[in-house]
C-alpha cells in the first residue's frame, strides 16, 4: 500500500520507520533538518514542504495515489485538519491522526478521521498497570486479541522460588511463555525450576495477569502512588490510578504552576503539589519515600532519570519511567531502573498493529530480537492438523496462544492446530528461514 506521513518528528519518523518495512511511504516535512534526517535514515521518499498546506496535502496524495495518510505534526488541531482535508481530496483514503492531548480524542466518522492514535494514552495505561502490578517489570497489551503480556521478577523468598513451571497452579486463561535467566531466554520452560532473580513472561487475560501477580507474592498491596510531572501522560496515569476502585492515595508533583492548576481542575481524588520533583528536599517534604510506586512522567528524559535516581536512593520498591530519546534506554537500565517505557516503541507498536495490513499483528517487545505476531493457519499450512508437540519448531519460536472461534486457547503439547485457527507466536532471536518454512507469508517482515 502507499502511505503519506505528514511530519517527521519523533512520532512521524517512528511511524514511517515501521510502515516503510511493508508499505511505500512518502514523508512530508517542512523542517529542513528533519527532512534530511528522514531522507538519510529511512527507506522512504521525502517531500520538503509544509504538510498543513491543503495544496501540499493534495499534491502528496496525488503524487503516490495514497491509500493512507497519517498526520503526526506537533499540533493536534492541525492533525485533525490534515485528515479532514485528505478525506475531502480523496474520500476513499484511510485518514489517521496521531494525537497528544486526550481532549482531542473525539469519535471518528467516515467523513472525518478513520483512526486516532494517542501514544500518550497508551503510555499512561502501561505506566498505571506497571504501578499496580507489584511484581511486574514490563507490561504490554495486545488489544486486538484481548490479552495482556506481563514480565514478573521473582525475588528471594517469593512464592515461586524452587518450583517447576509445570507445577505452578496458574490461573485459568494464561500461560508462561518464557523464563529469563540473565541473558538466557527459556521458551521450552515446562520443566524449568524458578530461581530468585528470574523474570517470567506471562500471556493471558487481564484478570489472569492480576492473579499471577499475586501468585508471585505480594507482601504489601500497592496503594500509595506519586506521579512526577503533570504532562498529558502524568495526568492520565494519575486519573487511572485514582479511578482504580480501591482506597488509593495518588499525588502529582509538578514545578510548573500553570500545569498544576490545570491538573487540579481536571483530576478528582488526586493531590496536586507545586514543587520541583528533582529537588530532594521537596521529595522528602512530600514523603515520597513512603510511596509504593513512583511514576516519572515528565516530558524531559533528563528530569525523569534524575527523579528515578532519587527514588532509588530513597529505596522505593517500584519506579516506573517513560523516555522519549532512544539512547536513554541503556542509561536508565544502567542506573538500575528496570520498568521503563520507550515512547518510540509505543508508537511503533500502535502504528504496526493498526496499519500493517498483511494479516500480521506485530508487537515488538522489550528487545529488538523479540516479536509477537499472529498468523492464520490455512488449508496448506504444515501446521494444520498437527499436534503442537509433533511440530519441529525452530529455536526461539513458541506458539503462545491460539484463537479459535472467538475463544483464546493456551495450547499444550497435545493440542492440535486446525485450519482456520489464528496462532499468536512469540519469537526470541528466531531464524527467519525456519520461521518462513512454517508460517510462509505469515512470518513477519521484521525478521
Amino acid at each position: 500500500m502507499r502511505v503519506v506521513v505528514i511530519g517527521a518528528g519523533n512520532v512521524g519518523f517512528t511511524s514511517a520507520e515501521a510502515l516503510s518495512k511493508v508499505h511505500d511511504v512518502l514523508i512530508v516535512e517542512k523542517d529542513a533538518s528533519k527532512a534530511e534526517n528522514a531522507k538519510a535514515l529511512l527507506s522512504a521518499s521525502v517531500l520538503h514542504e509544509d504538510g498543513s498546506n491543503p495544496k501540499v496535502i493534495e499534491a502528496a496524495i496525488k503524487r503516490v495515489d495514497a491509500d493512507i495518510v497519517l498526520s503526526a505534526v506537533p499540533d493536534d488541531a492541525h492533525n485533525l485538519f490534515i485528515c479532514l482535508m485528505a478525506k475531502r481530496i480523496k474520500p476513499s483514503i484511510t485518514a489517521v491522526a496521531c494525537l497528544r492531548d486526550p481532549d482531542f480524542m473525539i469519535g471518528t466518522s467516515r467523513e472525518g478521521v478513520d483512526l486516532l492514535i494517542s501514544p500518550e494514552l497508551v503510555t499512561a495505561e502501561k505506566m498505571e498497570r506497571l504501578a499496580v502490578l507489584e511484581n511486574a517489570v514490563a507490561y504490554d497489551r495486545i488489544s486486538n486479541m484481548g490479552v495482556d503480556l506481563a514480565t514478573f521478577r521473582v525475588d528471594e523468598g517469593g512464592g515461586l522460588v524452587g518450583r517447576v513451571v509445570l507445577d505452578i497452579e496458574k490461573p485459568p486463561g494464561c500461560c508462561v511463555i518464557a523464563v529469563y535467566r540473565g541473558e538466557e531466554a527459556i521458551l521450552d520452560n515446562e520443566t524449568a525450576e524458578i530461581r530468585a532473580g528470574d523474570r517470567i513472561r506471562v500471556l493471558g487475560s487481564p484478570e489472569a495477569i492480576d492473579a499471577f501477580n499475586r501468585i508471585v507474592g505480594v507482601g504489601k498491596e500497592a496503594r500509595e502512588f506519586v506521579v512526577l510531572g503533570a504532562s498529558a501522560v502524568g495526568v492520565e496515569a494519575a486519573r487511572r490510578l485514582a479511578a482504580g476502585g480501591k482506597r488509593r492515595v495518588v499525588k502529582i508533583i509538578e514545578d510548573d504552576e500553570g500545569l498544576c492548576r490545570a491538573a487540579a481542575r481536571e483530576l478528582e481524588g488526586v493531590a496536586v503539589v507545586n514543587g520541583d520533583f528533582i529537588d530532594l528536599s521537596v521529595l522528602r517534604s512530600e514523603n515520597v519515600q513512603r510511596a509504593d510506586a513512583v511514576i516519572a512522567a515528565s516530558s524531559m528524559d533528563e528530569r525523569n532519570l534524575l527523579a528515578c535516581m532519587a527514588g532509588l536512593r530513597f529505596g522505593i520498591r517500584k519506579i516506573v519511567s517513560k523516555y522519549s530519546n532512544r539512547e536513554y534506554e541503556k542509561i536508565f537500565l544502567y542506573a538500575g531502573v528496570e520498568s521503563i517505557i520507550g515512547y518510540h516503541r509505543v508508537i511503533h507498536n500502535e502504528v504496526t498493529k493498526n496499519l500493517v495490513l498483511d494479516e500480521n499483528a506485530i508487537l515488538a517487545v522489550e528487545s529488538e530480537d523479540e516479536l509477537f505476531f499472529s498468523a492464520a493457519i490455512g488449508r496448506r499450512s504444515p501446521l494444520a492438523g498437527a499436534r503442537l508437540g509433533d511440530i519441529g519448531m525452530p529455536a526461539g519460536v513458541r506458539v503462545a496462544a491460539v484463537r479459535r472461534g472467538g475463544a483464546m486457547i493456551y495450547p499444550r503439547m497435545d493440542t492440535m492446530l486446525l485450519e482456520g485457527d489464528e496462532a499468536l507466536v512469540f519469537t526470541h532471536m528466531a531464524d527467519p528461514v525456519g520461521l518462513s518454512r512454517l508460517f510462509g507469508r505469515g512470518a513477519p517482515t521484521e525478521l
